[in-house]
């Protein structure tokens, strides 16, 4: 079914040459390399030293737990793990951090997950057990040691500014003990990415040493040479290990200029629209917390135009967020030519009349911001495997986007296919075990290194 001209005009805005996304590439690669000599303001990209010395080697035995702060989900995972060879046995709660939390004190947030944790160990009889504690906190943070990090900016749509500028393992640590009826020992601080390339690594072996989180946001971590990471005074921060985890921030590229030209009216309506404009540029053309609004924005626009829907309005797309991204990983889902899960979600929607051509306009809008979203995450990815120069690699990937999104890992092999450096042998690896599996194993290394 062939659309509208006006449609296919409107598409062909996300589609991004080669040759752009080459520069794109090599602009990433520049500022990560930038990013290990001197770190931000000077780099858009931050280059954070995780003080992870090591990945899990599948020899680390116990009981672990992670707590996992990663967009509005709240993950607290316990693993058992139990030796070379032997699959680890997992249990995992997720709990949904409510908005008014998202935006509130530090308190209340510290609370919630303590309160969250007391509820999950308590199915165990665990709550006194004192239990290894990893946890992921997936913002920017500066970190001081492997237990301590200290919160830059939020991301996800977190807003909680009495937290800036502080150390939220100590806020965790506060709301610990005075919760009185559950410990634990807050063995290490990390990034999502981490513990996904964790977890990647546990189950991969040695050559995954990149770790991208496709999630609400976009960004990655990847196991670098110490001596690489220039700004890093090994003496200083009492380090004496060979490697270190950097977690990239990557997300940050953009945020002078570097993407304004790739920008449609409608990436800056929800530029103008964010918690934090012109910031986290990557992460609002690929992330998960934008992909949806992006295409409620694209539709409302040709329903005005009277390429969607015989032009009639519909009151509830109108609204901001009306238009969830699980809507486009849905659509994706079925077949060519069926458009029974649209033809549903136009109902949900309270669309007057719609029918096949209208749907066939929805699916193209959700596959091109798809595809642009991967095609960004690879020349990103390329950046990363061009800098690192490491014959063969696995990249565990995941995040929202790679777990329930049908048709990103396959558009996300596609764009590395054309942009990836040609001496590098990779491999996409799926991560969906998740950060906060491998946050608990990070926690055994921790412990296992007498960290």
């Amino acid at each position: 079914m062939s659309l509208p001209e006006a449609v296919g005009v409107v598409l062909k805005s996300f589609d991004i040459s080669r040759e752009r996304l080459a520069k794109v590439s090599d602009d990433i690669e520049k500022e990560l390399i930038s990013g290990l000599e001197h770190g931000s303001p000077k780099s858009s990209i931050a280059m954070l030293p995780s003080y992870v010395p090591a990945l899990p080697d599948g020899s680390e035995v116990g009981k672990y737990v992670a707590i996992d702060l990663s967009g509005k989900n709240l993950r607290i995972l316990l693993l058992e793990l139990n030796g070379k060879g032997k699959e680890p046995n997992t249990t995992i709660n997720n709990f949904i951090v409510p908005n008014a939390i998202m935006k509130g004190t530090g308190e209340q947030l510290f609370t919630f997950i303590v309160n969250c944790l007391q509820k999950f160990l308590k199915e165990f009889n665990l709550e006194d057990a004192n239990l290894p504690i990893g946890f992921v906190f997936s913002y920017p943070c500066e970190l001081l040691s492997i237990r301590s990090a200290r919160l830059l900016w939020w991301t996800k749509g977190f807003d909680i500014q009495d937290c800036l500028q502080k150390d939220v393992v100590e806020l965790l640590q506060e709301a610990l003990e005075l919760s009185m009826s559950t410990t634990g020992q807050i063995k290490a601080v990390m990034n999502d990415t981490v513990g996904q390339l964790a977890s990647a690594a546990f189950k991969y072996g040695s050559e995954c040493t990149i770790g991208v989180v496709i999630g609400y946001g976009c960004n990655s971590s990847y196991l670098e040479d110490t001596a690489k990471i220039k700004k890093f005074d090994p003496k200083v921060g009492n380090y004496s290990y060979d490697k270190m985890v950097v977690v990239t921030e990557w997300e940050e590229f953009g945020a002078n200029g570097e993407l304004a030209d790739l920008l449609t009216p409608f990436d800056v309506e929800i530029d103008e629209a964010s918690v934090h404009k012109g910031k986290q540029m990557i992460d609002k053309f690929t992330g998960a917390l934008y992909l949806g609004e992006l295409v409620r924005r694209i539709l409302c626009q040709f329903i005005i135009d009277d390429l969607l829907f015989n032009g009639t309005s519909v009151e509830k797309l109108e609204f901001p967020e009306s238009f969830p991204t699980k809507y486009i990983s849905e659509i994706l889902g079925e077949e060519d030519g069926s458009y029974t899960i649209c033809r549903r979600i136009c109902d949900e929607l309270e669309v007057p009349n719609h029918g096949s051509n209208d749907y066939a306009v929805i699916r193209a809008v959700c596959h091109s911001v798809s595809a642009r979203s991967a095609a960004i995450a690879a020349a990103a990815i390329s950046a990363l495997l061009r800098h690192l120069n490491q014959s063969n690699v696995k990249i565990g990937v995941g995040g929202a986007l790679i777990q329930f999104h049908p048709t990103y890992h396959e558009l996300l092999e596609n764009a590395l296919n054309m942009q990836a450096p040609l001496n590098v042998q990779w491999e996409l690896v799926p991560a969906d075990e998740g950060s906060a599996k491998g946050a608990a194993m990070i926690a055994a290394v921790a412990e296992k290194l007498k960290l």
